[in-house]
């Protein structure tokens, strides 16, 4: 049994990289991390908008790193493992939030922004932890949290790039979880349903929103906070036994 029950989500003196940590639910587990003791590296393609969040992070008494990352471009993937490694020393935690809501019906499928839909959304998240690999391992506590969408589960309409990139992004989850659990590194998901961020609200009027509250069992969205326990579980030793999972977190929506 666990000697101490309030240390199960300790992350004091672990270091998280969050890619698109600079809003919406990368910036609340941003600062959630940061309330439970973690160095935070806030990665976005912003790099005021970064700053912002270490700025909130700092605040809290907790260190952050801001780092500029255009997350379709593999050397800068490399630079912001290079730069966390420089600043904090080591690597324990791996958020990969950062995507591209851009999509395209069936007729308007073509090369080039299929190429950006999948390399920002699919292959950024396995070049950063392909490169972040030897010192999440070498933490002795590795966790690599893969943001997907109840979107990835569901047929859509007129939509060709973000639901079936989100799906290969769960089950590239499950094959790191079977390739890292040998050098005792974690992989899992969080399959997000409606959320109350700025890139929701942008897209879908009040109205709309309201449609998608009553249509879930709680009868609500969610507030990006909300999804900070779940990832700290996944993330922390609370969940040291769970890897290969994709939890979902939608209030019921596809229950």
């Amino acid at each position: 049994m666990h000697a101490d029950l309030s240390s199960l989500f300790d992350l004091t003196g672990r270091t998280a990289i969050v890619t698109g940590g600079s809003r919406g639910l990368g910036r609340a587990m941003a600062l959630g991390f940061a309330k439970a003791g973690a160095n935070v590296v806030v990665a976005s393609r912003k790099l005021d908008s970064c700053e912002d969040a270490v700025a909130e992070i700092e605040a809290l008494g907790a260190r952050g790193l801001a780092v500029a990352t255009r997350m379709q471009e593999p050397a800068d993937v490399q630079a912001l493992v290079d730069a966390t490694v420089a600043h904090f020393g080591g690597i324990s935690i791996v958020v990969n939030n950062a995507a591209t809501v851009l999509d395209r019906p069936l007729d308007a499928v073509e090369p080039a922004t299929f190429a950006g839909a999948f390399g920002t959304n699919l292959l950024a998240p396995m070049l950063l932890v392909q490169a972040a690999r030897p010192h999440l391992a070498a933490s002795g506590h590795g966790a690599v949290l893969n943001i997907i969408s109840i979107a990835a589960d569901r047929a859509t309409r007129n939509r060709y790039y973000y639901p079936p990139v989100k799906a290969a992004l769960a089950q590239v989850t499950r094959s790191m979880a079977l390739d890292l659990a040998p050098e005792g590194i974690r992989v899992n998901a969080i399959s997000p349903g409606t959320f109350r961020t700025d890139m929701v609200t942008k897209a879908f009027d009040e109205r709309t929103l309201d449609a998608v509250a009553r249509s879930t069992p709680l009868g609500r969205i969610g507030d990006p906070d909300e999804l900070v326990g779940p990832a700290l579980l996944l993330c922390s030793d609370a969940g040291s036994f769970v890897t290969g999972e994709v939890l979902t977190v939608d209030a019921g929506a596809t229950a």
